[in-house]
């Protein structure tokens, strides 16, 4: 199954529907994760949980990207889940070992916000600055063949 016929059951599904982002949106979105990541760095160590969680919203806000930039968006009642599998279908299959990574962390997150008994530390916290890491690293490279004009941060 190619990943345009899997986009589109999704979006038969109701899981994505379209909608089309400007390069400036974009660029404001791109900037968001950027600040997340740089604000997890400064908490990493010290508060762990706390730097987890920036990782993730940062990890979020460049799938979401990568997402919009195709001319779609989540549209259902699991759209941290949607965006991250839509992600890695539009990504291809070199980003499944990173996605699937991506949806553990995103099990954690919930369990953390909705359970919070100190289940992330610093284990946890290095795990996801590696994943952001290798995931923006490879996504810049994903952007920037899509739209010269995105305002793309160097690293993590």
């Amino acid at each position: 199954m190619s990943s345009d016929s899997s986009l589109d059951k999704l979006v038969r599904e109701g899981k994505l529907r379209p909608q089309r982002a400007d390069t400036p949106y974009l660029n404001d979105l791109l900037e968001a994760a950027h600040r997340n990541f740089e604000a997890a760095s400064l908490l990493q160590g010290r508060v762990d949980e706390a730097a987890f969680k920036l990782y993730y919203d940062g990890l979020l806000q460049v799938s979401r990207a990568v997402l919009l930039q195709e001319g779609l968006r989540p549209d259902d009642g699991e759209q941290h889940k949607t965006t991250f599998l839509a992600a890695g279908m539009i990504l291809g299959p070199e980003f499944e070992d990173l996605i699937r990574k991506i949806q553990k962390f995103r099990i954690k997150r919930n369990e953390s916000l909705y359970d919070p008994k100190g289940l992330v530390g610093a284990i946890e916290a290095q795990a996801i600055y590696l994943t952001a890491k290798a995931f923006w690293n490879e996504v810049r490279s994903h952007l920037r063949k899509a739209d010269a004009q995105l305002k793309l941060f160097e690293d993590i």
